[in-house]
């Protein structure tokens, strides 16, 4: 628990941990019966983030790449980098070695397919691009800046096509409206037709996009 200046409780879990944020004021009788009152909202999503973890941790055994899959493979022997044979990835080493392998290879995938993807859909924006970057975020797939440089998400190489578009429509909606106003979800609407279900694919399906890295 830490002390914090806020007008009230707050409950988080993070990491499997339950993080407590209460006023200087607040007495450690009353922080207790807020506890008691969110015990059920507190096991619930502690277990839903121990199922999430586990999910993480699994060894998958493919990879589905923008409608392309690939085949994952585990070898004893120590590699260098993964290794893409047709329509088989190879790593080797322990399993952190070969976890690293892979995200360096979706990374790889990343920078060029966002960019084949983006020079698709820039010349239908208002503005082009300053500059295309890759971003490791764990809580955005996307963002714009004022002098318009736009990050995705690395792990979006692993979501369907269409989400990885509607996520490039909406960065790129951001280069007329730096908000989420109704004007910005009009001129995302305008750039990609179908973003409302590649939004909800991301709230529903997004956490399993961080198996690696």
């Amino acid at each position: 628990m830490v002390r914090r200046a806020r007008k009230s409780i707050g409950i988080r879990i993070v990491a499997g941990r339950i993080e407590v944020a209460a006023p200087p004021r607040v007495t450690l009788s009353a922080l207790q019966a807020v506890l008691d009152a969110r015990r059920d909202w507190i096991a619930r999503h502690w277990r839903r983030q121990q199922a999430l973890l586990s999910e993480r941790q699994a060894w998958p055994a493919a990879l589905n790449l923008q409608g392309r899959t690939l085949a994952l493979q585990r070898d004893a022997e120590p590699l260098r980098r993964a290794c893409c044979d047709g329509d088989t990835l190879r790593v080797g080493g322990d399993e952190s070695a070969c976890r690293d392998q892979v995200a360096a290879f979706l990374r790889e995938e990343a920078r060029r397919v966002f960019a084949q993807r983006m020079a698709r859909l820039a010349p239908f924006a208002v503005r082009a691009p300053a500059k295309l970057a890759l971003s490791s975020a764990r809580t955005r797939w996307g963002s714009c800046n004022a002098a318009g440089v736009i990050r995705l998400n690395w792990r979006l190489i692993l979501a369907p096509e269409a989400v990885l578009d509607y996520v490039i429509a909406h960065e790129l909606a951001h280069l007329r409206h730096m908000n989420h106003s109704a004007a910005f979800w009009l001129e995302t609407e305008r750039l990609c037709p179908a973003w409302r279900p590649a939004r909800q694919w991301l709230k529903r399906q997004g956490e399993g996009l961080f198996t690696f890295g």
